[in-house]
Order: C-alpha cells, then structure tokens, then sequence
C-alpha cells in the first residue's frame, strides 16, 4: 500500500522542519508541504494523489476531514483511506518549534499510520428512543426547556415541591403534565428510565382543576399563587379541603412514592442531585442558563428517534472466571459497573451478562476484569498497545530528549485540558505522549506497566476532579498495585501521577503536567525493539514483571495488594492436601495443573485472579488466600505444591492411587467402627489392590463365608 504524507504550514506560521519529520517516520521522500491546504491548495492536493497515485494518506493539518475526503475522492482515491491529525493543536502551538516538536510530531503521524493498519470497526446495537422526557425543575424559568422540547417530543414535569421559586404566579394550565413531587431515583437507560418520585406536597395537580377557590380561603395564606400548600404555614383548618370538596384535589398529610418511565431525563436544581450516575439520556443542570438548557434541547433531540449505539464491551464466557463446577466465583466485574450494567447470567449463574443498552463504556469492567473476558471495542486493546508502541519507539536518527510520559487521557476535562493547550497555545511539554481513553476508569494496573514495558519514563492520568460516571476507588487501588511494584523494583512509584481538575481548570491541570514530566528521570525499561505486548491484562503484567527483573536484577518477592483486588497466593498446606485435583478442575486460568507423569500439583502465581473457585472447592479445605503478588522468577513460571508418588497394587503391581489420596482414604475408613470389622484379618489390604483385584478378592471372602 502507498502510502503518502502532507503537511500544511497553517498560512506559514507553523515552523517545522519536513525534512526532519520524514527521516524521523523513516520515509525515502520528503513529506509534501502546503500552506493553505483547505484553502486555495486543496486542488493541488487532488493533483498531488492523482500523479502519485497514493492509496492511503495521512494529513497533518487542522482542516475539516469531510472536505480531504472529497478531495480524496475526486482524485479517484478511496475516501476512507484519509486520516487526519491536527499537529497544529497538538503539537505545534503548545510547543516550541524544534527537534522535540518535530519529534513528537512524528510520533503523532506514526500512531495515526498504526492505527490504520488494522482497523477494527465497532460493533452497534440498534436502539429506539421515544419522545418522554421527564423534566425535574426547581423555577418556572425551566418552563423554557419544556417548551423546546415539547415542539417534538412529550414532556412531563416534576415541579420540586420544596421550590418557593413557583409561589409568587399562576401559571396554569400548563400544556404538558406537570405535577408536584422530588426525585429521589433515577434508575435504567436511553429509552427505558425508571425515576423515582417522592410526594409530600397535599396539592394535587394531577386532579385539580385550576378554579383556585382554595386560595382565599386560606385564612393563613398557606396557599401561594403557584398552587403550592407551604404547610409550615397550614393550621390544618380545613377551609381548603372544603373549598375543593367536590374536585378532592387536597390531601393532608400525603406521603406518596412513584416510579415514572421516561425515555429522557432532564433534572434541573440549584442544590444538588438524586442519586443515580450520569449516563447517555440523563441530564443534570444546576443553576443553568438560557444557553444551557437550549442546549441540553438539542442534545435531547438528537437522542429521539431510531439509531444505532456503539457495542462498547466484548465478553468472551470461556475465558471468564465467574464460577466452575456449581460454585460461583469472580464477580469483581458486577461490582466495578456503575450502570449496573453486568450481573450473572439468569440462565447460567456461572457466567455473566452484559447489557450492551445500559453500558456507557466507561471501561471499567475491562480495567477490572482480571482474565480479559471483558474487552473493550473501539479501541480493541490490541489497538491500544500497538498506539502506545508508535509513540513510545525511538525515531531513526533521532537522539533521544526528554523521558518520554504517557498521558493517558479521559474524553472530558482531561482531553479538553490539552485541546486548551493546543487552542489557547498554552505550553505543556513535548514529551508529553497523549493516549486517549473511555474513561481513568479504563486504564489498568496492567495498561499503566505496558507503557513502562514500552519505554515510558512516566505515566499521567488526566480526568475530572468529579468524574461523570461515579466514584473511581476501583482506579485507587489499581494505581496502587501500580505504584507497588515500581516501588518494590527501585523504580519509584512517583512515576504515576494522577492529574484532574474541573470546569475551567485546564491552565492549572498544565501546570501541574509540565511539572510532573520535567521531574521524572530516565525510563527504567530501555526499550527492546519489540512493537507490541500480549493483549490479556495478566500476560502483560507477567512480561513486564520478568522485563523490570531482568533490566534491575531485582526480585524483590512478597508484596501485598488492597483486598479484592485480583491478585493472591493460593497457600496450599501440604500436610492435608490429598491431590483430589479440584483445584485444578475449577481453576479458570489454570494457575493449578497437575503432571501425572512426575505426581505432582504445581501453580504459576501470577496467573491467580483471586476468584476463590479452588478455595471454595477443595473437599479437604487446605487453600487459603493471600492477598498478595510475588515478584520473582519463581512466580511467573510453574512451580511444585505438592508432589506425591503412585501406589502400587499388592497383588497386581499396577499403580492405581496416589499415596496421599490413598493414606486419606485409609485414614476416613478405618475411623468408621460400623465397617472396621469389613478390613480386619485377610480383608485389611482391600484397600492397597486396585479396583479389579479389589473385588475378585472381595468375592473369594464372600465364598469363604464372609457376610459384607
């Protein structure tokens, strides 16, 4: 495939060195330089494709894509086959022209041609949303949002009944169902909300009818304008409920609880939210504008309607260790979801379900899962590691700079951060190495050890000071299983920082990069030649593990991880143990196998997920779990538990029972004074004979008269 490379010079402002960047890409021509590319040159661009004939093109260049394409495709190329990467934003303007500069800008377009190697589309589910939108609000000033929305779709209001904000007028009838309540629930997804309503309030909407002869005669003005009973002011007289006899619009006391089914939730406030995370359909407004809530309308409407949605999560049943043999294991998955979008399979409670409507993609289930059942679509973690690879290898000819750092970044406050860099040209390093993500909850203790694995001096995280999707205790832990390690090998675990902020915070956020990646010393892996990692998050811990041991000559042993997190040694006590091998049956990454041939029972450790399955399982109860990860060779390869020998037959020779199982069996039965009578005299080595001289001998005693 022939490939070809072009750059604009943004109307001669950007200064780079062409001639660098293509020695740098390892490339035979000098990229093609334009200055007004999307302007007066996008021509000679089409004449450019046509007269070399390129099949695919990469674009350095802050244009729109949809006019390279059609330029693409009028020079009889395949519009697909166009990729773009605004260096402009990303690399020229937040640094200073120069080697580095250049350097990263080769980077950049090397991640790009990567990633266009092996495309992998992401599958879609169908979805269907319909036009209820429940709007919770706390001023008739949201009233303008229902208007919006009810040009399409069909509102229905919650108006907070603890809002004094609706006293002061009239204003009903409203068009659409307006009723007086609190949410307290929001529950569900796009097109299928539950949302739990509280009502205190006695003033029925639902029923009354507007004629407003309750308000005069409230001789305590409990009744406003709005229609609201402000019972701290009611002397429960009963005017009211009299005035309103024949409609029965008034209830004192009203306790009452609701679940409304919505396809859209809007819930506007000025002190704080019902429970329930932010998700696809659900919008939260505090204190919002005009600008804000029109806005949230188009976004609204752009949900309404039939659509296809990303499969963001991949689950693989036969690699999962969420049970074996009737006994339930891992879970962590269920737990680490906070959509509630996983739970155990009704059908088979062994495995697990994934609702791919409820799943936000978030990533946390993938970062979780210790086994990779649970992969991410789009990126694939295939696509992931070999972009992190095209960032981190050394460029020909290029000595290297500043430690390279992976930014991991979340689509929020930490991509936004450095699209402010770019925009605002705001200086952040260029060493700095931008690998998007879902989420912080996407990245795992294994990604983080793939970049040190690759050559990255330093890992940051950028994020929301109060991420979209939930508390991040899941990430907590996992930067500490990280950080331990680096640690536990000298290579200091404040390589990882995590860096967020909130609304308006990027200048900050800056900041605070360019001081973490000035402050790192030299990578502690150098790197090896090799363009991509194994994609299962335990093969990659494993390679980096043995990587750190061979480049410090450390093995520093023992050290130990938060509880519930998916690393343990499975302590088996030899004493007890009978190699019944369940443990090996149940073990779902077969950390536990068994070698005839030499009767011994042997665990790789680093394979161990802590699902508990073998613990649970052992008939004899002798494995106990630790909660902790062992760094040294002997870990990452098999290793001897128990070793026993093959028993012979008294009267035939054949080795039939392992001694251990054999000496538990002798030990159970012989305890039994019921049946100790069936082994005494000729009969005591029944036993010690395999199962076929077992009973030709068994039947000899019976014809000597012997009564079993």
């Amino acid at each position: 495939m022939r490939w070809g490379i072009v750059l604009c010079s943004c109307n001669e402002t950007l200064r780079f060195d062409a001639k660098r960047i293509g020695a740098a890409l390892g490339l035979e021509a000098i990229p093609t330089v334009f200055a007004r590319l999307p302007r007066d040159e996008i021509h000679a661009f089409i004449d450019l494709v046509n007269r070399e004939r390129f099949d695919r093109v990469v674009i350095g260049c802050c244009g729109p894509a949809d006019l390279f394409r059609e330029a693409m495709k009028a020079a009889g190329g395949n519009p697909d086959q166009v990729l773009i990467v605004n260096l402009r934003e990303g690399c020229f303007w937040p640094h200073p022209p120069g080697a580095e500069a250049d350097a990263k800008a080769a980077r950049l377009v090397r991640a790009a041609l990567r990633a266009a190697e092996s495309p992998r589309a992401a599958p879609e589910i169908p979805v269907k949303v319909g036009g209820r939108v429940l709007i919770a609000m706390d001023s008739p000033a949201s009233l303008h949002l229902a208007r919006r929305l009810g040009e399409v779709g069909r509102p229905i209001l919650i108006l907070d009944e603890r809002s004094a904000a609706f006293d002061p007028e009239f204003i009903y009838p409203l068009p659409w169902k307006a009723t007086w309540g609190r949410v307290t629930q929001v529950d569900g997804n796009l097109g299928n909300f539950q949302v739990t309503i509280e009502r205190s309030q006695p003033l029925n909407l639902d029923v009354c009818i507007f004629c407003r002869r309750c308000i005069p005669v409230c001789h305590t003005a409990a009744i406003s304008e709005g229609l609201r009973l402000r019972m701290e002011l009611c002397d429960q007289c009963g005017d009211c409920l009299k005035a309103c006899g024949d409609v029965g619009a008034i209830l004192i006391p009203r306790r009452e609880r609701e679940t409304v089914r919505a396809d859209q939730v809007v819930v506007i406030t000025g002190d704080g939210a019902p429970q329930g995370s932010s998700r696809t359909g659900y919008h939260l407004l505090r204190s919002p504008s005009q600008g804000d809530m029109d806005g949230v309308a188009w976004k609204a409407f752009s949900l309404m309607g039939e659509f296809a949605k990303p499969q963001y999560v991949a689950y693989d049943p036969e690699t999962c260790a969420g049970g074996a043999a009737n006994h339930e294991g891992c879970g962590i998955c269920i737990q680490a979801c906070p959509y509630h979008a996983i739970g155990r399979d009704p059908k088979d409670r062994l495995r697990m379900l994934v609702d791919p409507r409820a799943c936000e993609g978030c990533g946390a289930c993938v970062s979780a899962c210790p086994t990779s059942s649970l992969t991410f679509t789009d990126p694939h973690p295939s696509a992931l590691y070999a972009r992190m690879a095209a960032l981190l290898a050394p460029l020909p000819g290029h000595p290297l700079g500043d430690p390279p750092v992976v930014a991991f970044c979340c689509p929020e406050k930490g991509q936004t951060a450095l699209a402010d860099a770019g925009r605002l040209r705001l200086h952040y390093p260029p060493n700095v190495l931008p690998v998007p993500m879902a989420c912080l909850r996407h990245v795992s203790e294994a990604t983080i050890l793939a970049a040190f694995r690759m050559g990255a001096a330093g890992v940051a995280l950028l994020g929301c000071e109060s991420c979209p999707h939930g508390e991040r205790e899941l990430l907590v832990q996992k930067l500490a299983v990280a950080r331990s390690v680096l640690d536990a090998f000298q290579a200091g675990g404040e390589r990882i920082r995590i860096i967020t902020g909130g609304e308006g915070e990027s200048r900050s956020m800056l900041e605070t990069l360019e001081r973490f990646a000035t402050s790192v010393g030299p990578a502690p892996l150098p790197w090896d030649g090799r363009s991509a990692l194994p994609v299962a998050n335990r093969e990659v811990i494993a390679e980096t593990l043995r990587a750190l041991m061979d480049a410090t000559g450390r093995e520093p042993g023992r050290i130990r991880v938060p509880e519930g997190q998916p690393f343990a040694f499975p302590a088996v006590s030899v004493a007890g143990c009978t190699m019944c091998r369940t443990c090996v049956n149940v073990c779902p990454t077969h950390a536990f196998t068994f070698e005839a041939e030499r009767q011994t029972l042997e665990l790789k450790q680093i394979a161990c997920v802590n699902c508990g399955l073998c613990r649970t399982a052992c008939p004899e109860r002798v494995i106990t779990l630790r909660p902790e990860l062992y760094l040294d060779r002997s870990a990452l390869d098999r290793q001897v538990v128990v070793q026993d020998e093959m028993v012979e037959c008294l009267k035939c020779s054949r080795p039939f029972i392992n001694r251990k199982a054999l000496e538990a069996i002798e030990a159970k039965v012989l305890s039994i004074q019921a049946i100790i009578e069936t082994f005494a005299g000729s009969r005591r080595d029944l036993l010690r004979m395999c199962p076929d001289c077992r009973a030709v001998a068994a039947m000899l005693e019976i014809q000597q008269g012997w009564e079993p």
